[in-house]
């Protein structure tokens, strides 16, 4: 065994002897530089096996589609059902609206009202006022039926805010329809009204504006309205 390395050693010696006369000094070995730099080329190979590590996600990406199936078959069918709950209501409430239409008829005026001023009250512009200021003044006037006839018997009664005067009638005869009044001599406002035998009042006032200047006498008819 010991021959045998020294034989390789030596032979081993002489190649190197042998090589390095044959070069000569200054020429470049490149042969084992390459042999080098051919080695890392195996491990970037090696480096390509991550890139099949995101087939993963294309699982991930399947899960969403399914959740907006379930949006679909939601409630909104059960909001169309509470409309038809409203119909019946309102039938029942349109019958009694016309049982209180009747009764507006019976509290329109029962005529309370039996006689209206037939026109406004006037001067009478023949009967100026005297010098005497205790001479009397007058509202006159004719009382008539809705059809123009005058009727006698009718009773009046003339008042001012101070004082109540007393009640006269509508005369008969020849004079039927006309009545009279003796007030004070003033310059105010008088009212007539026409009463029933009960003294209770079965027309409006009617305002006489007495002005002494003018006349001592002012006229304000009556008409029945029926």
């Amino acid at each position: 065994m010991r021959k045998s390395l020294g034989l390789v050693v030596g032979i081993a010696i002489i190649l190197s002897v042998v090589g390095t006369g044959a070069c000569g000094p200054g020429t470049p070995v490149p042969q084992p530089v390459t042999s080098e730099v051919m080695v890392p080329t195996e491990t970037l190979t090696a480096t390509l096996t991550p890139t099949l590590t995101p087939t993963p996600t294309a699982t991930s990406t399947h899960m969403p589609t399914a959740t907006p199936t379930s949006t679909a078959t939601l409630t909104p069918t059960s909001t169309d059902t509470p409309t038809v709950t409203l119909t019946p209501t309102a039938t029942s409430t349109a019958t009694p609206v016309p049982t209180a239409t009747p009764v507006l008829p019976t509290d329109t005026p029962t005529p309370a009202y039996l006689f209206l001023p037939d026109g406004p009250a006037r001067p009478d512009m023949s009967h100026p006022c005297p010098g005497c200021p205790r001479a009397g003044a007058y509202i006159v006037g004719t009382v008539r039926d809705a059809g123009g006839n005058p009727l006698g018997g009718v009773r009046l009664v003339c008042y001012a805010d101070w004082h109540r005067y007393p009640v006269v009638g509508s005369k008969g005869g020849g004079e039927v329809g006309q009545y009279n009044c003796r007030i004070d001599q003033a310059n105010a406002t008088f009212y007539v009204v026409v009463l029933d035998e009960a003294d209770r009042p079965i027309s409006p006032e009617a305002a006489v504006d007495f002005d002494l200047l003018v006349s001592c006498r002012y006229i304000q008819d009556w008409r029945r309205i029926y």
